[in-house]
């Protein structure tokens, strides 16, 4: 029997956003660092509005984009700023991101099945920089390989194409309407996180364990 492989999304269905916490992250920074928060929020949100879809499929270097950024906030230290916000971010990014109540327990018993887990997210960061901060949630050990829009060069939907080599023995978690169909559009069978376009829809993801033993059994069951 082939291996089963869930290829799923990471923010919205293991990863929660606090944004309210995202806020206090970029105040402990200037605190530590002597900045003045207003400034870097407005700069900051700005930048990310302008420059985020550029960045996300690679198009804009991410750490160039910080030292661009930062440049705006301090002209003499700028690229030891970047270097130290992009660091302070991950170590701290439990202030800004948490894991879904069932995540852990999830992915442990995934694990156990043999499932081969695939992360794929739409991010500024690279794959690498995303590990990273899965380590700092507790839950990169559960995945096989974590890919990051910014090296894939494409965001989701279009990001499939990457994967088409798995179709015919992956699933796919998601929780938006664009991924969940355009991942059928690419053949994957897809489980949906409160959302009925998928093939399967679960209402939580205490549910996905049965519904990936059942995939398992039988690649041909939905």
């Amino acid at each position: 029997m082939k291996t089963l492989i869930l290829l799923t999304d990471l923010v919205g269905i293991w990863i929660l956003k606090n944004d309210k916490g995202y806020e206090n992250l970029l105040k402990k920074f200037c605190k530590e660092y002597d900045l003045n928060f207003e400034i870097l929020y407005k700069t900051r949100e700005e930048f990310l509005s302008k420059y985020r879809k550029l960045v996300r499929v690679g198009k804009i270097n991410y750490y160039e984009f910080e030292e661009k950024l930062f440049k705006q906030i301090d002209k003499k230290n700028y690229r030891k700023l970047a270097r130290e916000y992009i660091k302070f971010e991950i170590k701290n990014c439990k202030m800004f991101l948490k894991l879904d109540k069932n995540a852990k327990n999830v992915l442990r018993k995934l694990k156990r099945m043999g499932i081969k887990i695939i992360g794929i997210t739409d991010a500024i960061k690279p794959s690498k920089l995303k590990k990273e901060e899965l380590k700092v949630l507790g839950i990169s050990k559960y995945f096989d390989k974590i890919y990051s829009s910014y090296d894939l060069k494409s965001e989701k939907p279009e990001a499939f194409k990457h994967f088409k080599n798995l179709v015919d023995r992956a699933v796919f978690l998601g929780h938006d309407d664009d991924e969940i169909l355009g991942a059928g559009e690419f053949g994957f069978l897809t489980v949906g996180l409160k959302n009925k376009k998928a093939n399967i829809m679960i209402r939580s993801l205490r549910q996905l364990v049965e519904v990936l033993q059942k995939f398992r059994v039988n690649f041909t069951t939905y």
